[in-house]
Formats: structure tokens, C-alpha cells, sequence
């Protein structure tokens, strides 16, 4: 058999930039039930009414569990055969059914029938994510491959970003339902250039697989790899990290409401606040991965250690934003809220928390697609994000519930203490996140080591 050619860099640009907008538009597609959340309850349930929060947060669990476990499947068999289509069908699937939620009714008979099409939707979305950074891991070598992850990363925050400011100007009765079918419509659209794209050969671009001549790296997933991964420590504390994601959750879910009901800042205000602080997750996400990259070359740990630094250091700036107690004026703009000391430093640390943050994901995704050899990666992967999924769907249902029990039983006039106690909550699980990362920081270097001693081993045997 003739070894597949390493792709030019123009192919691999063009390459990476399909799939950096399939990530787009599906994050945009996720992104946009938190703006929506006040409309949707009017619309479902005819009131605004907090109680009413649980049943959107249990909606919102059922989409990331199914997205879960549609993640592992497609993790399993893009590690078998291609990742291209799997990731095409994904595409076409949550698109069409983006495009059927246009057609929601209102009232109870609507929360069930939005019910359906989004946990559906989760199920085409799952599919796409192992796909794609499994490929993306075979398109860059290791000394380039933080900065690779970095863009789909960043393509993750841009559609969260767009998603949310997209549902904030379209959070109204009449409007909401085009947001859906309008992401839908193009999610499918740019799903079709995936028929144009040539899928890359697993290991391409590791450095012992370099030198193959006529031969080829034919290792697929089997199934006794099930149980070898687990011999790579790293893994396991790697896919530990989902406990970072119910902080997440809690946030994400509730940060408009915690916005408006505890500072005064309306949720077209708070659309701007987000928007700020999602554009310095941007170049966060790309600075921390261009220092993973360079940092890589001359310490194999350095990675975990900014990945662990970018998780530490945002807990401490999302504690001084949750101490800082201030009433935004009524009618104010972005100048006048930042006018006021207090604000400016509570907001400030908000948006510096994003720009840190996020520099924890491209670190994260090539750390685990480092200690993992090419044809379990995708599978390993898809645990991973399985893993975060429920972390995420675990963080709005526990929201709802917290919120509602604590409003209902302590404060049920002003109902703003259930989303204090939510924040506060976040904050505990991300300290705990923090400490898992430490014993990746000492198990890495042996894994990485394991990794390319097998690939040597299978390059000479694949020379003979």
C-alpha cells in the first residue's frame, strides 16, 4: 500500500478552517437557550417566574447527556473508520432538526415539542466533536498541535459568543424561533464542504511515523485498547477534569439572570458584559496556545502547568466578582457602569477570569491527544467531552434546583439568594477541579514516553 502524502500547509488551513466552522455554528446552536431562558418560560409556561427555572435546566441536561453518549459512540467508531462522515451525518442531523424547532408551538404542548427536537439535536451535535479533533490531531505535529486546538477553541467560544449575543437581540416571541432556523439552515450548509475534504491518515504526523516509505500506519481501535489506556495515568486524572465543567454550567445557565436580578444589569446590558469578556476568552484561548506550543519544546510538563495556572488564577478573580456587592443605575450604558470603581473591578475581574480561563482548553485537548496513540484518540476524546457533558448537564440542573429550593424556602419575595448560593457553589467544585490536575502534572511525562516508545516499536516493525 502507498503511504498517504502529508497535506500542504494551504490544505491543512483550509482543512482546519471547515471545521472551525462546524464548531462555530453548533456552539452557536447550544449557545442559545441561556439568553432565551426568560422568553422561553413566558412562551412554555406563561410566566417569568423562577420556580419555572428547573424545568429548562432539565431540559437543558437531557441535550448534554445525549450529546454524551452520542460523543462516545462516534469516538468509538472514528477511531474505526472515517471521522469525515461521521462527522458529516452529524452535521446534517442536528441542522435538520435546528430547523424543525422553528416550527415550536407555544404552551406546554411547546415545552415538549422544543423538548424532543433540541434532545434529538444533541445526538447530531455529540458526533461531531471527537471527529474533528481527532483529525485535527493528524493534521499538526505535536510541536504545533496546541496552537491547532486553539483555533477549534476558539471556533468553540466564537459560537458560544455569537449564540448568545444572536439570542440576546432575538430574545422576544416573535423572533426566538428564526435564530433556530436560521443556525440550522447554515450549520447544514457548511456541513456540505466537509464533501470536499480530504481526511488525514492517523499518525501523519507523529515524528517516528515520518520516515515510513511505501508502508502505512494501519493500527485501528481494538478492543483490548479498552483496557491498555487506562495504563497511561494521565488519562484517567485528564477525563477526572469533567468536575470543571459543573462550575461552568452553573454560570453559563444562570449568568444573565445573576446579572439583572442581583446587579441591575438588564439582559440586553449583560449582552455587551458577555460579549467583552468572550473576545478576551478569544485571545486568551490563542495566546495560552502559542506559550503551550513554544513552552512544549523545551519542558514536556509545561503544558499541564498552564493548563493548571489558567484554572487556579480564575477562581481567585471570580471569588473578588462575587464579593463586590453594586446596583447598576437604571438605564445605564457600558461607559457608566464602568465608571463606578466598584463595578469597573468586580466586572474587570470577569472578564480577565475568560481571558485566563480559556486557556486551560487547547492545553487540555493536546495533552490528552499527546499521552494517546492515534487510533484512540478520538475514542479518548469522546470520554473526555462525554465525561464534560455530563458535568455541564449536571451544572444547570443543580441551578434550577438550587436556586428554586433556596428561593422557595428562604426568599421567596426577592428571589436572588438561590442564585447567590448557585455562584458560591460553582466556586467549591472549581477548587476541587484545581487540585486534579496536579497528579497529571507528575504522571505526563512517563505516559508520553510509553507513547512514543510504541510508535518506534511500530515504525520498525512496519519498515521490515
Amino acid at each position: 500500500m502507498t503511504r498517504t502524502t502529508t497535506f500542504s500547509r494551504t490544505t491543512v488551513f483550509f482543512t482546519i478552517l471547515a471545521f472551525f466552522f462546524i464548531i462555530v455554528f453548533s456552539y452557536i446552536d447550544q449557545s442559545l437557550l441561556s439568553p432565551f431562558l426568560d422568553t422561553l418560560l413566558v412562551e412554555f409556561f406563561g410566566s417569568e417566574s423562577l420556580i419555572s427555572v428547573r424545568f429548562m435546566g432539565i431540559l437543558q441536561a437531557v441535550f448534554v447527556f445525549l450529546s454524551g453518549i452520542a460523543m462516545v459512540v462516534a469516538g468509538v467508531f472514528s477511531d474505526r473508520t472515517s471521522r469525515k462522515w461521521i462527522c458529516f451525518i452529524g452535521t446534517m442531523l442536528y441542522g435538520s432538526l435546528s430547523l424543525i424547532s422553528f416550527f415550536t408551538p407555544t404552551g406546554k404542548t411547546g415545552y415538549w415539542f422544543f423538548f424532543a427536537t433540541r434532545s434529538l439535536n444533541g445526538v447530531g451535535i455529540g458526533a461531531i466533536l471527537p471527529s474533528i479533533f481527532a483529525m485535527v490531531g493528524d493534521l499538526t505535529p505535536p510541536t504545533k498541535r496546541t496552537m491547532s486546538f486553539a483555533y477549534i477553541s476558539v471556533g468553540i467560544a466564537l459560537g458560544q459568543l455569537i449564540g448568545m449575543f444572536m439570542g440576546g437581540l432575538l430574545a422576544s416571541p416573535e423572533m426566538w424561533r428564526f435564530a433556530y432556523l436560521g443556525g440550522g439552515a447554515l450549520s447544514i450548509a457548511v456541513g456540505l464542504t466537509l464533501i470536499a475534504v480530504k481526511e488525514p491518515q492517523r499518525g501523519a504526523m507523529e515524528v517516528e511515523l515520518q520516515d515510513l516509505g511505501a508502508a502505512q500506519y494501519v493500527f485501528k481501535l481494538q478492543k483490548g485498547d479498552f483496557r491498555k489506556v487506562w495504563d497511561a495515568r494521565s488519562n484517567f486524572w485528564l477525563i477526572v477534569n469533567f468536575i470543571d465543567c459543573i462550575p461552568s454550567g452553573i454560570i453559563f445557565f444562570l449568568i444573565f439572570l445573576y446579572l439583572e436580578k442581583v446587579h441591575n444589569i438588564p439582559e440586553g446590558l449583560a449582552i455587551y458584559l458577555v460579549l467583552f469578556a468572550f473576545l478576551a476568552g478569544i485571545i486568551g484561548t490563542l495566546v495560552f496556545g502559542k506559550i503551550g506550543d513554544n513552552s512544549f519544546r523545551k519542558n514536556r510538563k509545561s503544558k499541564v502547568l498552564i493548563a493548571l495556572l489558567c484554572n487556579a488564577v480564575p477562581v481567585i478573580l471570580f471569588i473578588v466578582f462575587m464579593l463586590i456587592d453594586f446596583s447598576a443605575p437604571t438605564d445605564a450604558n457600558v461607559i457608566q457602569l464602568f465608571s463606578d470603581p466598584r463595578t469597573a473591578i468586580s466586572l474587570a475581574s470577569l472578564i480577565l477570569l475568560m481571558f485566563i480561563n480559556k486557556g486551560v482548553e487547547p492545553n487540555w485537548f493536546s495533552t490528552l491527544a499527546d499521552v494517546n496513540l492515534p487510533e484512540n484518540r478520538a475514542t479518548m476524546i469522546s470520554l473526555a467531552q462525554m465525561l464534560d457533558l455530563i458535568g455541564l448537564s449536571l451544572g444547570p440542573l443543580m441551578a434550577g434546583w438550587i436556586v428554586d429550593l433556596v428561593n422557595t424556602v428562604y426568599d421567596p419575595i426577592n428571589q436572588i439568594l438561590g442564585l447567590r448560593v448557585a455562584m458560591w457553589v460553582a466556586i467549591g467544585f472549581w477548587v476541587l477541579n484545581v487540585l486534579l490536575w496536579i497528579p497529571i502534572f507528575l504522571y505526563v511525562e512517563r505516559d508520553l514516553d510509553d507513547v512514543h516508545k510504541t510508535l518506534s516499536e511500530r515504525a520498525q516493525s512496519l519498515r521490515k
